[in-house]
C-alpha cells in the first residue's frame, strides 16, 4: 500500500474561482483575452471561446482545470490550452508543485466528484463555494505517487489525443477526395487529368437539377441500401443489468464517435449489424456513425446497410450531404423527426463500376484506420476509468500498470484483474 495521508484540497492545490467582467468589456470580435463562461464552451478537451474580454477580472493559466461550480453542470471539467478569462461558472484549479501534476489533479477531482457535490449549496441546483473546495478531505497519495500517477494518466490522454488528430487528418483527407470527385466533378479521366475542369462531358439530371458527369445515375437510398428504421421494445424488457441486447435510443448513446448502448433489452425489436450506419432520427438530427457491434435500434434512430460493401463509403457522405436537409424537412408536433421516406428517397449519385471501385479502395483504408482508432480510444478511456480508483487508493502500484498498458491494442483485453 501506498503511503497516504488525509489531507485538505487547500494543501495541494491552487484554486482560482472566475468573476465575470462587466458586460461593456465583452465582445465577439476577438479584441482581448478569450472569455470562457461555462460549460457551454467545453468540449471533449479543450474550451472553445465564444467571448473575449478587454478588461477581465480572474484568469486560468495554459493546462489549468477548468471546473464548472454553478447549476445542473458542476462537476464537468475541460483542460484549458492557453490563458482563460474566467466568469463566475468557472474555477480554475492546479496543483502547487506545477502544471505536470495536473492530470493527478484531474484524476483526484474525478474520484472525489461525488463527496464534493454532496456537499454543495444551492436548492434545485448544486454551486460549489472557494472553501468548500479548499476545505474538502480527502485520503492523497504523497507527492512521489501523485508525480507516477500523473504520468500514467498524461500518457493515456497523450494517446488518446494522438488518435484524435490521426482521424481528423484521415477525415479532412477523405472529405477532400469526395468533394474533388463528386461535388467538382475533377476525378481523374482516362488520361489522369481532372475530369471537368478538361473538358469532361457534362448532361442535366432533372432529379437534381444540375449536370453530371455523361454515363453517371441518380439513383434512390433505398435501390442501394437496405433502410432499417428504428421501433422501441416494450419498457419492461430494458436494464442496465447488460443482459440482452444493447439499445440505442439517440445522440445519449453515442460517445466520442462510437456506439455504447448503456440500456439493454431482452427482447429486440429491430437490429443493425455491425459496419451498419447509425443516424440520430428524431429530436437532435444526425450523428453518423458505423456500428461496431449488433445493437438494437430504438425510435429514435436509423440503419443503413449498403447491399454491397463498395458503396459505403458514397453511402455514407450521401447520407452526411442530406443531414442538413433532413434538420429542415423533420416534422412533428413537439418532437422533429424524419420519416423512413424521409431517407429512403434521399437521392444518390452514383458513377461508373470503375469508379465505385476506385474510391472505394482509396477511402476504405482510411475510414478502416479512422475505425480502430476510436476502438483503440474507447479501450483506453475504460483502462482509464477503470485504473483510475485503484491508483488513488493504492491497490496497485504504477509498476504494475506500466505491464497493462500494452493490452489496450488486444482486440478482448479484459479489466478484470491485475
Amino acid at each position: 500500500m501506498n503511503k497516504a495521508s488525509i489531507l485538505s484540497f487547500k494543501d495541494l492545490l491552487y484554486i482560482e474561482m472566475g468573476q465575470s467582467p462587466k458586460s461593456m468589456f465583452v465582445n465577439a470580435d476577438g479584441d482581448g483575452i478569450p472569455l470562457l463562461n461555462g460549460p457551454a464552451e467545453f468540449t471533449s478537451k479543450h474550451p472553445i471561446p465564444k467571448q473575449f474580454t478587454t478588461k477581465g477580472n480572474r484568469f486560468s493559466e495554459e493546462l489549468d482545470i477548468l471546473f464548472c461550480v454553478r447549476g445542473s453542470t458542476t462537476g464537468r471539467m475541460n483542460i484549458a490550452d492557453q490563458k482563460y478569462a474566467i466568469g463566475r461558472g468557472l474555477a480554475a484549479i492546479r496543483h502547487m508543485e506545477g502544471s505536470h501534476l495536473n492530470a493527478f489533479v484531474r484524476g483526484l477531482i474525478e474520484q472525489n466528484l461525488s463527496g464534493l457535490l454532496g456537499g454543495s449549496m444551492g436548492s434545485v441546483f448544486p454551486n460549489l463555494t472557494k472553501n468548500q473546495l479548499l476545505d474538502y478531505k480527502c485520503v492523497i497519495p504523497n507527492l512521489s505517487i501523485q508525480k507516477q500517477i500523473a504520468k500514467v494518466l498524461s500518457d493515456l490522454d497523450a494517446k488518446i489525443e494522438v488518435n484524435n488528430k490521426i482521424n481528423q487528418e484521415l477525415e479532412a483527407m477523405a472529405k477532400t477526395l469526395y468533394d474533388y470527385w463528386f461535388v467538382q466533378f475533377d476525378f481523374p479521366d482516362a488520361h489522369g487529368k481532372p475530369y471537368k475542369s478538361s473538358g469532361g462531358k457534362m448532361v442535366y439530371n432533372e432529379a437534381l437539377k444540375r449536370e453530371i458527369p455523361k454515363g453517371w445515375e441518380v439513383k434512390e437510398l433505398q435501390n442501394i441500401s437496405k433502410c432499417i428504421m428504428g421501433q422501441s421494445p416494450k419498457g419492461s424488457t430494458y436494464n442496465k443489468e447488460r443482459v440482452g441486447t444493447p439499445l440505442l435510443n439517440g445522440p445519449a448513446d453515442y460517445e466520442n464517435g462510437v456506439l455504447k448502448g448503456r440500456t439493454f433489452t431482452t427482447e429486440p425489436t429491430r437490429l443493425c449489424q455491425k459496419d451498419d450506419m447509425v443516424l440520430c432520427i428524431r429530436a437532435t438530427i444526425g450523428n453518423l456513425v458505423y456500428s461496431e457491434q449488433e445493437f438494437c435500434l430504438g425510435r429514435g434512430v436509423a440503419a443503413v446497410r449498403p447491399i454491397e460493401e463498395r458503396l459505403s463509403e458514397l453511402v455514407y457522405y450521401l447520407l452526411l450531404q442530406e443531414i442538413e436537409r433532413f434538420k429542415i424537412q423533420a416534422t412533428g408536433s413537439i418532437i422533429k423527426g424524419i420519416t423512413k421516406d424521409d431517407l429512403t428517397e434521399s437521392k444518390c449519385l452514383i458513377p461508373s463500376d470503375d469508379y465505385i471501385n476506385l474510391f472505394h479502395n482509396q477511402i476504405k483504408p482510411m475510414f478502416d484506420n479512422i475505425r480502430t482508432n476510436k476502438k483503440q480510444n474507447q479501450k483506453l478511456s475504460a483502462l482509464r476509468d477503470w485504473l483510475l480508483p485503484m491508483l488513488m487508493n493504492g491497490q496497485v502500484t504504477v509498476g504494475e500498470v506500466k505491464q497493462e498498458l500494452g493490452m489496450v491494442a488486444e482486440e478482448n483485453t479484459k479489466y478484470g484483474s491485475l
